[in-house]
């Protein structure tokens, strides 16, 4: 009581100011009801955002486009805001496609067949939102990728899917430095050498595009090799020997030339392994300018040129041999010599057809697993190769799946 009755005294009054009577909870009210329509507001947007995501159609993207007002003209400037949108889209769904890797080595062709004709590529749109100042113009859109056109551009490119064709390629390109004398792996294929930069770039220029590299490193020391193979320039036929021997598909066979850390030429030929075709062949150069931004080696320059106008038909050129279907593991148990493993991958090729390639994948002390594509399934190729009358040694299957099998040796 004597609390209130001292701020009577200091206003003056009997009685307390409007504000504390009546003021204070009418203000508790407004900032009660604020926080329920905040509330319900945020619930409201979460349940659309939710919903749009639900109805979100393969393809689609929401983005931004800007154009720029001039001379008060508003619909070139929205023209512009929409085409920027376009590519905006174009743009997110390659680099979802290809990854930002693929795009960097091959956006002067994507921008020259793809990048810069968007309309073809656009299914569908729609106009989301618009800001207009006095300067410039911009849209908030949902913008539909057409994937069918764009898959069928990547494909021509040599950029298209290729999950279901899965090449092998193995590289025996040489390197030539000025004044020194050629350099190749072949020569001794069981001493490990080091990865150079042009090593680097043929790998990074195939497996971008879904190629499997053959790893050269793993060689049979018992191995025995004609003397053509060992020899810096190879034949066709000696070139396809080494094809066969890990199981490629593709050869890459030729050599490079480095004139300095700026300039740099290929010569190299994609050979098919199963019948000798050269399925593509060309000369290529790299220049490094001293204005160049970009980290590119000159032999990188070179190499990715010779990628970008051979592969399509490299691919082309494979595709009428691909029937595979599956492909599985066997893994030999208790094998004790490079010999026994030699002579069960020829048995497999020799009186299997439906067997493509089989090539060891790991190896350990006394087991090794060998990858073997097949147009049949893993049950009945262990039932075959259980009960051939050739096969080179005794053994018993055991964990069988689709996904391969164990040969224990006896």
């Amino acid at each position: 009581m004597k609390k209130t009755k001292d701020l009577r005294d200091r206003v003056g009054g009997d009685k307390l100011p409007c504000f504390f009577d009546s003021t204070l909870p009418f203000l508790h009210l407004c900032l009660f009801l604020l926080f329920l329509v905040s509330l319900v507001l945020n619930l409201l947007i979460k349940d659309s955002l939710a919903q749009e995501m639900k109805e979100a159609v393969p393809g689609e993207r929401i983005v931004t486009g800007t154009g720029i007002i001039v001379k008060e003209n508003i619909a070139l400037a929205r023209n512009k805001a929409i085409s920027q949108a376009f590519s905006k889209a174009l743009e997110e769904y390659l680099i979802q496609r290809l990854g930002s890797q693929a795009m960097a080595n091959n956006l002067q062709r994507l921008d020259e067949e793809i990048l810069s004709k968007t309309k073809e590529e656009i299914q569908d749109y729609q106009l989301i939102s618009e800001v207009r100042t006095d300067r410039h113009v911009r849209v908030l859109m949902k913008v539909r990728v057409n994937e069918a056109v764009l898959e069928q551009k990547l494909k021509n490119l040599g950029l298209g899917r290729t999950d279901s064709i899965q090449i092998d390629v193995l590289f025996l390109v040489s390197e030539k430095k000025k004044g020194s004398s050629a350099i190749y792996w072949w020569g001794d294929p069981s001493r490990q050498t080091s990865l150079t930069q042009m090593d680097l770039s043929l790998s990074s220029a195939f497996e971008d595009r879904g190629f499997r590299i053959i790893n050269r490193s793993f060689f049979p020391p018992e191995e025995s090799y004609e003397e053509g193979m060992l020899n810096a320039e190879l034949t066709v036929e000696e070139a396809v020997k080494w094809g066969k021997l890990l199981s490629a598909q593709i050869v890459i066979a030729g050599e490079a030339n480095l004139y300095g850390a700026s300039r740099a030429s290929v010569f190299l030929r994609a050979i098919k392994v199963v019948d000798g075709a050269i399925v593509a062949q060309g000369y290529r150069e790299g220049t490094v300018g001293r204005s160049r931004k970009d980290k590119k080696s000159a032999i990188g320059l070179a190499i990715n040129s010779w990628a970008n106008d051979m592969i399509p038909y490299i691919i082309e050129g494979v595709k009428p041999a691909q029937n595979i279907v599956n492909r599985i593991i066997i893994v030999i148990e208790g094998f004790k010599s490079w010999r026994a493993l030699r002579e069960f991958k020829e048995f497999l090729k020799e009186n299997f057809p439906e067997i493509k390639s089989a090539l060891e994948r790991s190896l350990k002390r006394d087991s090794v697993k060998v990858s073997v594509k097949t147009s049949g399934s893993s049950k009945g190729l262990a039932e075959k190769v259980l009960n051939h009358p050739k096969r080179p040694f005794s053994f018993e299957v055991s964990e069988l799946s689709d996904q391969g099998f164990t040969l224990v040796i006896r």
